[in-house]
């Protein structure tokens, strides 16, 4: 029996973590967390659009909520007679996983703590990795991400990253995104027959999502085994959070998970799945097509040739340049200047950042 306090307890977590993670995105990425946060609350499905009147209230009241919870300290989390610490995820999950229900909580965007509890639909062990796989959720906060890695732990959050799939399918610039014309293809259907429709497409949108949350775990799995960026990734982090450079170090660490050999790339490659390498490519947000100019290229052959080789080979070319970089980036974090911070930004703005136009 799951106490109610807890689900309460978590939800505050929530709230507090909401109240600082706003500052954090734009106000394009604002509004669209705001609006997947209020479907959620209400029991929407991701493409049912709320009553505009309702939703200005709403996040109205959620503002002053927020606002009221911008210096508060984590709730601890009632077990019996114990309170446990909300980030002692571990030692929930023990008392949570045999109850149908799993618990996460980390760090996001600029370190921002994140919270979210939800139905267990299955756990899953590869190697020394623990998949868990969530499903409808019974407390979420502003972030939302569709997946997170802590270490050897992998959650991936299906109800997340239907919410995340539907805003980008729906999203009008995409009408002419031919990457994303040509995944739905293979699920018979057309971005406009399920943006008209999407009730009477549930059996396509759901086969899409469940490919996509496949090649999400496989990122993550890439994520949690890549060892090149062990000690820069939290180093770089720690010392320039929400700056340019974490934008850049964070979509290393992504390029890097999505071609290693564990990562989403050589899982695509490996089966052939058509659907989720276009939506790689389609989908490719801020500095990733920078980072990765190799696979455009060979999507075009492979569409010529239909030789997955092509596809393969451009993936551990891309490997093999990524860690040159973080290995470049290791040494320069050994480096005695780096003790200073000016100096470190300045090597790092040269050489990383400018080559990229930033």
């Amino acid at each position: 029996m799951i106490p109610p306090t807890l689900i309460e307890g978590v939800r505050l977590n929530c709230d507090i973590a909401s109240a600082g993670q706003a500052g954090h995105f734009s106000l394009c990425g604002l509004l669209m967390r705001l609006r997947q946060l209020y479907k959620w609350e209400h029991g929407l499905a991701p493409w049912v659009e709320p009553e505009a009147a309702d939703a200005l209230d709403w996040i109205a009241r959620r503002e002053r909520i927020w606002d009221d919870l911008e210096e508060a300290s984590w709730h601890t989390l009632p077990w019996g007679a114990a309170a446990i610490d909300p980030f002692a995820v571990e030692t929930l999950n023990r008392h949570l996983i045999t109850q149908g229900l799993a618990y996460g909580a980390g760090l996001s965007r600029g370190l921002a703590p994140t919270f979210f509890l939800g139905e267990l639909l299955e756990e899953r062990r590869v190697g020394e990795l623990t998949i868990l796989v969530l499903g409808p959720e019974l407390a979420r906060d502003l972030d939302a991400s569709p997946a997170l890695c802590q270490g050897t732990l992998i959650y991936a959050r299906r109800q997340a990253l239907a919410f995340y799939l539907w805003d980008h399918l729906s999203d009008p610039i995409q009408q002419g995104n031919a990457y994303l014309q040509l995944a739905l293809k293979s699920y018979q259907i057309t971005l406009k027959d399920l943006l008209a429709d999407p009730e009477a497409h549930q059996e396509q949108f759901n086969a899409f999502l469940a490919g996509e949350l496949e090649a999400v775990i496989r990122h993550e799995m890439g994520e949690a085994l890549e060892p090149s960026l062990q000690d820069a990734f939290p180093a770089v982090l720690q010392r320039f959070p929400q700056t340019r450079l974490e934008l850049w170090v964070r979509t290393l660490k992504d390029a890097l998970a999505d071609v290693n050999d564990w990562g989403r790339l050589a899982y695509i490659v490996a089966g052939e799945r058509l659907p989720s390498l276009a939506v790689m490519l389609a989908w490719r947000p801020g500095l990733l097509p920078a980072l990765l100019p190799e696979l455009a290229p060979a999507f075009q052959d492979l569409m010529v040739t239909g030789d997955w080789a092509v596809m393969d080979a451009a993936r551990r070319a891309a490997l093999t340049r990524l860690r040159e970089m973080a290995a470049g980036l290791n040494l320069l974090l050994e480096a005695p200047e780096a003790a200073s911070p000016a100096w470190l930004q300045d090597e790092l703005q040269r050489r990383y950042l400018a080559p990229l136009g930033l």
